[in-house]
């Protein structure tokens, strides 16, 4: 039995779908071949595997949450698209690539995918008014903050030069906090979303975090409760 790392690799166009997997066979991966959504569920029955490629267009907005429960909690999705980032239902759940796909994109999105997966959300997380903020001295907005994390938006920056660890700095609330990488997508081009997990170090840090989650102000999207899978 192969001790490679299976990747499911779900695409309905035959050229495309042989070029990814001899990319990932390449690379070291085990790929999968699957061609529609029938493919893909009858294939995570029968043998687990530990992420999914697969092309947007197999997937509608009803049929994403499905996937992603089914995949589990740390079994991560890369969906492949059209050029112009991911929508903002799609970003939540999976790392997105645009097409034309390369070599080094492709692997740079399974091996980011693997580290982190999908880690399970504790608490109810706010949707906050684009907060301006910094991360490694690089300006960023916060889109979304909860107990334990945050979402980030950030310009001109590639997945591969944000490190697992960098320090935010948020400073209409007087908030210096090192924040832990959790996923990475890019939802639109020259964009990119980091959620992570704050570690707050000291009661200070531990208090001005609470007093950002509190008193951030809210945008129109309000509150998303447990059960929402957005990742950090």
């Amino acid at each position: 039995m192969s001790s490679r790392i299976r990747i499911g690799v779900a695409c309905p166009i035959p050229a495309e779908r042989a070029t990814l997997m001899e990319w990932l066979d390449a690379a070291g991966y085990e790929p999968v071949p699957m061609i529609d959504l029938a493919t893909v569920l009858g294939a995570l029955d029968a043998r687990p595997m530990e992420a999914l490629v697969a092309d947007a267009a197999l997937l509608s907005e009803v049929e994403l949450p499905y996937l992603v429960r089914t995949l589990g909690i740390n079994r991560p999705l890369v969906l492949v698209g059209g050029e112009g980032g991911a929508p903002p239902e799609v970003a939540r759940d999976a790392s997105w690539l645009d097409r034309p796909v390369t070599p080094e994109a492709l692997l740079m999105s399974v091996a980011l995918a693997l580290a982190e997966g999908r880690p399970a959300r504790r608490s109810p997380r706010k949707h906050v008014a684009a907060l301006a903020s910094s991360i490694d001295g690089v300006s960023a907005n916060v889109l979304d903050v909860s107990a334990e994390g945050v979402r980030l938006e950030v310009g001109g920056l590639q997945a591969a030069t944000l490190p697992p660890l960098f320090t935010m700095r948020v400073p209409a609330f007087g908030v210096v906090t090192t924040v832990k990488r959790v996923w990475v997508a890019q939802p639109a081009h020259r964009t990119l979303w980091c959620g992570g997990t704050v570690i707050r170090t000291s009661p200070r840090a531990e208090h001005t975090w609470r007093t950002l989650v509190d008193n951030a102000p809210s945008s129109k999207m309000g509150v998303l409760h447990e059960g929402s899978n957005w990742g950090f």
